[in-house]
């Protein structure tokens, strides 16, 4: 009987059940010391030093938003697992949803993708991240939503494989945070929507790539999450094929076995090495091997032509090529190596050689479904506050808005 490690066995982490996160604060309590640095006891157990940059609203205006004022938040797509990389790796895509806050009558307004089955009531899962974000500053206190109109505008594909619910959580604590008055650029802030969003979601494989950008490698120390970046080369591509079904990632990690094998978890161990040197080199010849997997994508792919897409996009000369997220997306990397992609037509043209390949086989098998050519992106969540229109007309005109 071949060995097996389970959740009791020797490495208790490769099993498949939800991985031990950072203990969820008492919730905020734990989580405001490393915005402030103030000290609370066991709550900043982990996070002793203050930072030069710390700074909080001061008198008694806890809502960083005043009328006439827009604050836009963005957050790209992400592709997480990269094939071996189970819960672990991620990167962002240049495709990108934005989370509009504006002074007004309570009102969540959606555009795009969503705007027919997403709710548009507090039960909207955005609304809840940011309050959620909010209160780690501000444990004590009650975000007043009543007059805070939201506005999502929805690129990602909701249940494709590409991020979109992480993309509705980093944008919803990113708001939360940023009203709260933090600076969403700083690394303090950074580091603590990281803990909040990694323990909403139990692992941080989207979430890491949504907040810092890049390709983002990511573990859980025991205390707390922890991410770093591997170099994207210039000049990749991503080539997507999104099929018209969704997936709910929920669904496809129940399907998962409980325990794999040894040689399962080698095998990946090897291929997750293999692909990070293969970044760290820029040398992608290995990656159609560094991509492959055997512990989640055969099950995650067995309903639909998971496979024959892969086999196609590499018999047409991508890179490396695998499931993206809990799918049904397949993505597929081609380019990389220094060239101007504006300006080479030969690296757009063996993009859409390969676009068109995943299409056949999708078709053949009567998958249907859309490619879409995008790329890495080295940029994660950000927030932007400018004054709007109306406020601009009337600093003009003379009269106060």
């Amino acid at each position: 009987m071949p060995a097996t490690l389970t959740m009791s066995a020797v490495a208790p982490r490769v099993a498949f059940a939800r991985p031990r996160t950072c203990r969820r604060p008492a919730k905020a309590a734990r989580l405001v010391a490393v915005a402030s640095g103030e000290s609370s006891g066991k709550a900043t157990k982990d996070f002793k030093a203050t930072w030069s940059t710390d700074r909080s609203l001061r008198g008694d205006q806890k809502v960083d938003l005043n009328r006439g004022e827009k604050m836009t938040i963005t957050v790209p797509a992400t592709s997480a697992n990269m094939g071996p990389g189970f819960d672990s790796f991620g990167f962002a895509v240049d495709l990108e949803n934005e989370l509009v806050l504006e002074r007004g009558a309570f009102k969540v307004d959606i555009i795009g993708e969503g705007e027919t089955s997403l709710p548009r009531d507090e039960s909207n899962a955005i609304i809840k991240a940011v309050k959620d974000g909010y209160a780690a500053i501000y444990p004590d206190e009650h975000l007043p939503i009543d007059d805070i109109k939201f506005t999502s505008v929805n690129r990602i594909p909701p249940a494709r494989g590409l991020g979109s619910s992480s993309a509705a959580l980093v944008a919803g604590l990113a708001a939360g945070l940023a009203l709260a008055g933090q600076d969403l650029a700083k690394p303090q802030t950074k580091q603590l929507l990281l803990q909040l969003a990694a323990d909403a979601e139990g692992h941080p494989d989207n979430v890491a790539p949504a907040i810092y950008g890049g390709f983002q490698v990511s573990i859980n120390t025991g205390k707390q999450w922890v991410t770093q970046a591997i170099g994207l080369p210039k000049g990749m591509q991503a080539v997507l094929f999104i099929p018209e079904f969704e997936s709910l990632t929920s669904e496809t990690r129940a399907a998962l076995p409980k325990e794999i094998p040894v040689a399962d978890a080698v095998f990946n161990i090897s291929r997750a090495a293999m692909l990070i040197n293969s970044f760290a080199t820029d040398n992608f010849e290995a990656l159609r091997y560094a991509c492959q997997d055997v512990i989640h994508q055969p099950y995650r792919g067995a309903a639909f032509p998971m496979q024959k897409m892969i086999d196609a996009a590499l018999g047409m000369g991508a890179h490396g090529a695998f499931l993206s997220g809990a799918g049904p997306t397949v993505l597929a990397l081609t380019g990389g190596h220094g060239s101007d992609v504006d300006a080479d037509t030969m690296a757009t043209f063996l993009a859409v050689e390969v676009a068109d390949a995943m299409l056949a086989a999708a078709k053949e098998d009567g998958c249907e479904g859309r490619a879409v050519i995008s790329a890495p992106s080295t940029a994660g969540v950000r927030c932007k506050k400018e004054e709007t229109l109306l406020r601009r007309m009337g600093k003009t005109s003379g009269s106060v808005f």
